[in-house]
This record gives structure tokens, sequence and C-alpha cells, in this order.
């Protein structure tokens, strides 16, 4: 009685502990799903994790393995839960509330819910289920069961690249490589290569004779080279000199000019205001001859005479006057000719 009622309390003792340790996962609601994954599910395990944007929301329950003789195909449906207190519905009032499967299912739908295999570790090769939005992929048919959520499923990273790789012609490749590994070979033993090679290490030294006959002739000319500014330098110098000096004269001839001028136009004012007296004069002369001569009379014909040389001269004049004024240098060289 004493050993049996030790091993009664021992299981007593356990089942409490077990009730106690797994309440939370006993009695959490959950939204059962299933995918079918196209291809291999290698690194995937029951217990593994079911996340929606690195978030864990469930974990997979069973995977089986169908065969249907009709068709001659295999498919893999993978059974997972997603707790419904994972993922909250915010509502605009403020209030939230958990999702059911109706609206996962109208999230397959209409947003594009679908679901991806993910390495965790590429060290263990352990896969997990990803969930996430890809409204540009078509949900393609779904299963009729009501008390499942069928989660469309995405191609996961390895299988692309797999699918990539056997696209990949590999016996072509492998035998253009060989191709092209025998036609290099073949090259390499040909003998006019050898003399290919043979002629460019001839020319590789001639071209170094070359460098080195060009690297001894440089430093001479740019002696040269040197010498050479050093002359137009010089050149330059006496040119600069020069035409300072030649400047300089220009400016005293300038300056002699102006008073040249200066003086000109001094001796042309005085002439032509003479000029202009005489001009008065003989206007006045005329005005009292007017009224001691008649019209027909000699005396008004010679002064008419004399009236027409004195204006003749006085035009003259005025004419010489002008011209001195717009060339004074006429006093010295005389009229251009």
């Amino acid at each position: 009685m004493a050993i049996g009622g030790f091993v009664l309390g021992a299981l007593i003792l356990a089942i409490v502990t077990i009730l106690v340790f797994s309440s939370d996962a006993l009695f959490r609601s959950r939204i059962p799903m299933v995918t079918f994954f196209p291809g291999t599910i290698q690194g995937l395990r029951v217990g593994s994790s079911v996340e929606f944007q690195g978030v864990q929301i469930g974990q997979v329950t069973a995977i089986k393995l169908d065969y249907w003789p009709d068709e001659g195909r295999f498919s893999i449906p993978v059974y997972y839960e997603v707790w419904p207190e994972a993922l909250n519905k915010r509502e605009g009032d403020g209030s939230d509330d958990e999702l059911t499967g109706a609206e996962y299912h109208r999230l397959v739908v209409e947003e594009g819910l679908r679901a991806q295999l993910e390495a965790v570790s590429l060290v263990t090769g352990q896969y997990m289920i990803s969930l996430g939005l890809h409204p540009e992929t078509p949900a393609g048919q779904l299963a009729q069961d009501r008390g499942v959520v069928e989660i469309p499923a995405i191609a996961a990273t390895r299988d692309r690249i797999a699918g990539m790789l056997d696209s990949l012609r590999l016996n072509e490749l492998v035998e253009s490589g060989i191709s092209t590994l025998d036609a290099v070979a073949a090259l390499v033993k040909d003998p006019e290569l050898a003399a290919l090679v043979a002629d460019a290490r001839g020319v590789v030294s001639q071209t170094k004779k070359l460098v080195a006959e060009i690297d001894a002739g440089v430093d001479p000319l740019l002696g040269r080279m040197d010498e050479t500014l050093g002359d137009y330098a010089a050149l330059a110098q006496t040119l600069s000199e020069r035409a300072n000096t030649l400047a300089d004269s220009i400016e005293g001839t300038s300056a002699e000019f102006g008073r040249l001028s200066q003086r000109v136009e001094d001796r042309v004012d005085p002439i032509a205001d003479s000029a202009q007296r005489a001009l008065e004069d003989a206007g006045k002369a005329l005005r009292s001859a007017e009224g001691l001569l008649a019209e027909d009379s000699a005396p008004r014909y010679n002064l008419g005479l004399l009236l027409q040389e004195a204006a003749s001269a006085a035009r003259s004049l005025r004419l010489l006057a002008d011209y001195i004024e717009q060339n004074p240098d006429a006093l010295i060289r005389g009229r251009y000719q």
C-alpha cells in the first residue's frame, strides 16, 4: 500500500505539472490552415515556426503525403495552426479583436496572403513557414474544406534556384567548355604561336633599346630647350624696353604738335577778325554809296566791281582761315597736294 500510494502520488504530481506547464497550449484557440508547397519541404518539421513578417503566430502540426493514382501525381499538404490572439485586428473606433478563419480567407482572396518556406539556419538546414502579402501572385484553385483555411504557396528561393539550374543545359555547357579547352591546348601547341611569341620577344627587345636611346637624348634636348627659352626671355625684355622708349618719344611728339596747333590757332583768330571787320566796313561803304550814285552811272558800276572784288577777297580770307584752322600744320609744311 505504501509503494502504491507513492506511485499514485507521483503520477498525480506529474499530471498536475503537465497541466500547469502546458495549460496555455492546451486551452489556446487555434485556426487550422493548410498549404500545398511545390517542390521539396526538406528541413520543415512538425513544430516548426509559422511567422508573419518575423513574428511567430503559429506552428506546424502535421505533414502528410497524398498520392493521386488517377492523375499519377503526389502532393504534400502541410497542416499548421495560427493563434488568433497573436494577430489583432484594429478598428477605427480604437477597439481591437482577434482574426477569424473567415477573415484569413478574405486576406487570401483580396489581399494576397501567401505562404513561403524560408531558411531558419543554413548550417542546420531548418526551415519555417513565412506568411506575407503578395497580391501580384495568383491564388489558384483553393480547397473546398471549410474547416481548414488554405493558404496558397509561393516557391521557396531554393526551389527557384533549382528550377533555374534545371533550365540550364549543363551538358551543352560542359561540352562547350571541353571544346574551348581543346582549342586552347591546340593553340598552345601550334608552332606558329611559338614563332609569334619569339617575334614578340624580339619586338620587346627592340622597343627597350629604342626607349633607352630616346631617354639618352631627352636630357640634351631639354637643355637646349632651356637655353632657347632663356634667349626668348631676353628678347622679350629688350623689346619691352624699346617699346617703352618709343612710347615716350611718341608722347613727346604729340605734346609738340599740341603746342604748335595752339600757336597756329592764336595766329588765325586775328586774321579772321580782321577779315570780318573789312567785310563790315565794305558793307557800310556800299550803303553810303547807294544814296549818292545813280543806277546807270559809271561810279556806281565801278563801285559794284570794287565791292565784288572785296567780297571775293573776304571769302578767300574766310576760306583761308577755315583751312588753316582745320590744318594748322599747313603753315609749316605748306598746302597738301
